[in-house]
């Protein structure tokens, strides 16, 4: 049980790291909704932008608002998933492992189709994006490391 303790606080620790990234992406997609001039940190040079992509159809709903009809920004969504992440490590029911991993391996997916658009749509390097991305991968091989570990 001690090799699941410590499998689940990494696993806390990759949905902080998760949701403050997060959090960075909602405050900077909220602050140039305020203010067009805003130039965030992640804007480092014209290939090196977030604000690019922030301010696409693709900052929100994972640009799959038009089949979804879910169009909340996608720090947002981010935020409310790393939380449920967070706070489901807790327990240890299988049902709720399997989902964990369902669930991970269907929004890695989803980073697969994020990080295709930034690469051959936008022409782009988004680091927070890319950040999410490698934070995404981390949560995936940490999830299947829990169920394999309770479970098989």
């Amino acid at each position: 049980m001690e090799q699941a303790d410590s499998t689940a606080s990494r696993l806390r620790w990759i949905c902080v790291c998760g949701l403050a990234v997060s959090v960075y992406s909602l405050y900077v997609k909220m602050k140039l909704k305020e203010d067009e001039n805003y130039r965030p940190m992640c804007d480092v040079n014209d290939n090196m932008s977030c604000s690019l992509v922030f301010k696409s159809g693709y900052g929100d709903g994972f640009g799959l608002g038009n089949i979804t009809q879910v169009n909340a920004p996608n720090g947002a969504i981010g935020c409310i998933f790393y939380v449920l992440y967070f706070l489901s490590s807790f327990f240890y029911h299988r049902w709720l492992c399997l989902a964990q991993l369902i669930i991970c391996t269907l929004t890695l997916l989803l980073c697969v189709y994020l990080g295709f658009l930034l690469l051959f749509v936008f022409y782009d390097c988004c680091l927070v994006c890319v950040t999410i991305y490698f934070i995404h991968t981390w949560l995936f091989q940490e999830v299947l490391r829990r169920y394999r570990r309770l479970y098989m």
